[in-house]
């Protein structure tokens, strides 16, 4: 039985992966989504939305070199 690693950086990154599939559909099917901006909820229309694959692509090159 595989064992399931609940440390906090796989969770993290369990949910972040969600919340990014999630936001993904709403792209694709056309639908806005809300979020929180300076404390005030704000539409984000799908064309707005930044395509999951180029998402993926900016938090590559933010993250620093493994050594």
């Amino acid at each position: 039985m595989k064992k399931i690693d609940f440390s906090p950086e796989n969770i993290s990154a369990l949910f972040q992966k969600a919340v990014d599939e999630v936001i993904e559909q709403h792209r694709i099917k056309g639908e806005s989504i809300a979020i929180s901006e300076n404390g005030k909820v704000k539409i984000v229309p799908p064309e707005e939305i930044t395509p999951l694959a180029d998402k993926l692509k900016q938090r590559a090159a933010q993250k620093p070199a493994q050594t």
